[in-house]
């Protein structure tokens, strides 16, 4: 009888033990895989960002799998598409945490990663994002990180060009999401005590048609309009009706606008001198190598430079905090929290908000159906 008491004892400290151990490592939540979570615009108007991202992103679990992967691990990311909606991406989230997933990544459509914030500490999750760009994300959550540029900085330069200029008179047409609204409202907080007047018309996403808002903003005489869309759907509708209205007054377009190619082509001459602002690569001759290997792998050049080099990084960066700590959402929270990363994109490290450090926009004007940096 003491021997067997004793031999229940000595089973029960060695599961406990192992219990304890394996909880000190990353762990996968099915068929032996580490897993992460990427929660991308895969369809609809910002698929412009989410396809290639998904592809740079494939392209690092590859190049990762290949050396190693996570500690003798393959790393598997799981996609999941947003549409660009909150509640897709909260559901979206909700399904992978059930699943296991604790480490997730997202592209584009700030509302979204907003959607999702509040939940990341209640899931005991954590999310390296990208091309989120509302200052809204700033310090949201103390497990929210993004790899990219506060938009900010980009109303800012919208708001010294108008002083540089001397405009008077500004207006703008704005989609009413958390993204496009809040360039406009930053814009105006910078030139609130300037003495320029601001004019505003907003949209619901899905409109079709504009013409009202867009005819009361050109009866106040503007000196410039800023054209701020969520998807480059809406940037279409937005100036096709510009032009149909023939409203020839100075333009400046928000980076959905200037990064798509098919927009500025289509309405190339209406655009012609436009001014946009946009994140730019901060080690282009780094970039070219991922762009390069991205080429060489898909057989044609990422569309997006910037939002490919910065998926294949925070995908590269998530790996690592997964390979050298426990793969808690707190472990990996305190690793990013320290990360210094010379990737793609340039050196990767982030601030007391969680947002990346150094990241910057730039100003581009539309020149003969294309856009160039000033």
């Amino acid at each position: 009888m003491k021997k067997t008491i004793i031999w229940v004892v000595v089973v029960l400290v060695v599961v406990g033990l192992g219990w304890l151990i394996s909880g000190n490592k990353s762990t996968a939540p099915s068929g032996g895989a580490i897993k992460i979570g990427a929660i991308y615009p895969l369809t609809g108007g910002l698929a412009i960002y989410g396809e290639p991202a998904q592809k740079a992103t494939a392209l690092a679990v590859e190049d990762i799998n290949k050396a190693g992967g996570i500690n003798g691990k393959n790393l598997e990311v799981v996609f999941e598409d947003h549409k660009c909606d909150p509640k897709t991406a909260l559901s979206a989230f909700q399904k992978l945490s059930a699943e296991g997933v604790k480490v997730f990544t997202s592209v584009a459509c700030s509302g979204t990663a907003l959607a999702i914030a509040p939940e990341l500490a209640n899931n005991q999750a954590v999310l390296l994002g990208t091309t989120l760009s509302t200052p809204k994300l700033s310090g949201v959550s103390p497990f929210l990180f993004r790899n990219w540029a506060s938009d900010i900085q980009e109303s800012k330069l919208f708001a010294d060009e108008v002083q540089k200029q001397g405009y008077k008179k500004v207006a703008a047409i704005y989609e009413a999401t958390d993204y496009a609204k809040g360039l406009v409202i930053n814009m105006q907080d910078f030139l609130k005590d300037s003495g320029v007047s601001f004019d505003t018309e907003s949209f619901v996403t899905g409109a079709t048609d504009v013409r009202t808002q867009l005819t009361k903003i050109q009866a106040t005489k503007p000196d410039v309009i800023f054209v701020s869309v969520q998807t480059v759907t809406s940037g279409e509708v937005v100036l096709k009706q510009l032009e149909e209205l023939d409203i020839k007054t100075k333009l400046f377009l928000n980076d959905n606008i200037i990064i798509a190619p098919q927009l500025v082509s289509a309405h190339s001459k209406f655009l012609e001198g436009s001014l946009g602002a946009q994140y730019v690569l901060q080690s282009p001759e780094v970039a070219n190598q991922a762009l390069v290997e991205y080429k060489t792998k898909y057989g044609v050049e990422c569309s997006q430079p910037a939002v490919c080099a910065a998926a294949y990084d925070t995908t590269n960066i998530l790996a690592k905090a997964l390979k050298e700590t426990d793969g808690s959402a707190n472990a990996v929270k305190q690793y990013l929290s320290q990360v210094n990363y010379a990737g793609a994109s340039g050196q990767i490290s982030f601030d007391q908000n969680n947002d990346r450090v150094g990241a910057i926009y730039s100003m581009f004007v539309v020149k003969g159906g294309v856009v160039e940096k000033i």
